[in-house]
């Protein structure tokens, strides 16, 4: 037995209606059985049929205010808050073909106030999470100390990290230093004679000389579990919860797709209004990421980043830069010993003009591991 209230909020309403009126039907055929707003829309249907209403006194009346969120909530192939933002950025491109100006021009208005309504209601779910406490995982641990595999270099960086690697050693070791008024090339002469030795000595896997944390997310989840007390930067890019001097930046970032020319030559900003990478310029966050990246040769590290177009305009600015030696994924592993490796790679591969840079500089999945790997024992069972 379903006991049901009347319920009203700023994004939809469910209502009794006491008299017989049309009532859109709303039951979704294409969602899985599971999925909950499906249920509910199906008992709604099934309330409100002829057959089943027989002896009833009202019908059941479901409306939303808010129709973006009424968009989303039909989408039952949405899995992730990504999704969401693809979503906006494909209902903004619908709107491209409005041909009245002043109707083009109150609907993006109006879905950017839909859409910010929704950016609320994922911060204050955030929140709400984010005060749960999760223990750290082992294997992800284990990811944040791990060394740099010289096999995991791009062939086309290999000569560069290892002169890297001199260089970073050399910086460490005292080297006599005679006064150069008198003895011009010695010092350079003892460089030179230390460089050799650490060449011979040199081993495969290295330890980086600086980490930075580039954070998607919103919550401080990682950097609390796993780089506390750790040498390392940390940068949330798109923000932090309920911080005004670092608002939450969400939805969509790929300037490399067709339509965003388009949308720029309009000369309306109000269709600008959540392009990430002109929000990234509210604070420095961007700028201390350019400023890690042209420091020296950097590996990337992908942990439980999908690298969906939503992020493309970054994702490309991170992986075709010179200074990218590697990207390096670590996959989600399920418990009949599948991944997700090979639905990642096609991901990242959409962040790279340059096909043939990419097919360097991603390794590949017999030198990659799962985030947390499903034990033989699980498998089998």
């Amino acid at each position: 037995m379903i006991h049901l209230n009347p319920y009203e909020d700023n994004f939809a309403s469910f209502q009794f209606i006491f008299e017989k009126v049309t009532i859109p039907d709303r039951a979704i055929s294409s969602c899985e059985p599971q999925n909950i707003y499906s249920k509910f829309c199906s008992y709604i249907s099934t309330h409100n049929s002829a057959k089943e209403n027989k002896e009833r006194s009202f019908f059941l009346e479901l409306k939303f205010k808010n129709k973006f969120f009424e968009h989303i909530s039909n989408k039952c192939s949405l899995r992730n808050w990504v999704d969401i933002e693809n979503e906006y950025y494909e209902t903004l491109k619908k709107l491209l073909k409005v041909n009245d100006a002043q109707a083009q021009s109150q609907s993006v208005k109006k879905l950017n106030k839909e859409f910010d309504a929704v950016k609320g209601m994922l911060e204050k779910y955030l929140t709400e999470v984010s005060k749960f406490e999760v223990e750290a995982k082992e294997s992800i641990l284990d990811v944040f100390k791990s060394k740099i595999s010289l096999d995991n270099i791009a062939i086309t960086k290999s000569d560069l990290f290892r002169e890297s690697v001199v260089e970073s050693a050399l910086s460490h070791r005292p080297v006599s230093t005679h006064p150069q008024a008198y003895y011009p090339n010695m010092l350079e002469t003892v460089r030179e004679i230390e460089r050799k030795k650490i060449r011979q000595s040199m081993g495969t896997d290295f330890v980086p000389d600086k980490i930075l944390l580039l954070n998607f997310n919103y919550t401080n989840t990682a950097e609390k579990l796993y780089v506390k007390g750790g040498a390392y930067e940390v940068i949330n890019i798109h923000g932090e919860l309920n911080n005004k001097n670092n608002p939450i930046i969400f939805g969509y970032g790929d300037e490399l797709d067709d339509d965003y020319k388009t949308i720029e030559k309009l000369q309306d900003n109000d269709f600008l209004e959540n392009i990430k990478s002109i929000n990234y310029h509210k604070t420095r966050n961007y700028r201390r990421l350019l400023d890690f990246m042209h420091s020296g040769l950097y590996q990337v590290f992908v942990i439980g980043h999908s690298c969906g177009n939503s992020d493309r305009t970054l994702l490309n600015t991170l992986f075709e830069h010179d200074n990218c030696a590697s990207v390096k994924v670590f996959y989600h592993q399920t418990e009949d010993g599948k991944d997700d490796y090979s639905n990642l790679i096609r991901n990242i591969s959409r962040n790279f003009n340059d096909k043939a840079r990419m097919r360097d500089t991603v390794v590949n999945w017999e030198d990659c591991s799962p985030l947390v790997p499903v034990t033989n024992q699980e498998v089998l069972t």
